[in-house]
């Protein structure tokens, strides 16, 4: 198995074929900085974000494609056109922020803040862990 998959041909068939119920997903996301009002000038926030996304037992209707839920928005979405939209899909948690998890309250102080974003990451992997539990647990009937 491979660690990423890009919107090749050989690579959408070597992921659908890798891919199993509860396996976890990971998108890279590149967003604009973020400036700090308190801070003119200093990027405030992250770059760059990662999205999880579990694989299901679920297919979509007609067509048939594997499906991928959500944990931190429950949303659907077929492997294909993730990866395709995303142009390219990882299989092992990259060591950025998880974008579902940012929690951005400017009244904390600066360890405040990162307890917080510590939680929410905290919460939001938990969440995670339990959607692909229950979808290994339904891959398996």
């Amino acid at each position: 198995m491979k660690s990423t998959y890009r919107a090749t041909r050989g690579d959408k068939k070597a992921l659908l074929r890798d891919i199993k119920p509860g396996m976890s997903l990971y998108v890279i996301n590149e967003h604009a900085p973020i400036t700090d009002s308190r801070h003119p000038g200093v990027d405030a926030g992250p770059g760059r974000t990662y999205s999880e996304w579990i694989v299901t037992t679920e297919r979509s209707p007609f067509v048939g494609n594997v499906l991928a839920q959500s944990p931190t928005h429950r949303g659907y979405e077929s492997v294909e056109s993730l990866l395709g939209k995303e142009r390219e899909i990882h299989t092992q948690r990259p060591n950025l922020p998880l974008r579902g998890a940012r929690d951005d309250h400017s009244a904390y102080t600066d360890k405040a803040q990162r307890a917080a974003r510590q939680v929410a990451e905290r919460h939001a992997k938990d969440a995670a862990e339990a959607m692909s539990r229950q979808w290994t647990l339904a891959g398996r009937r």
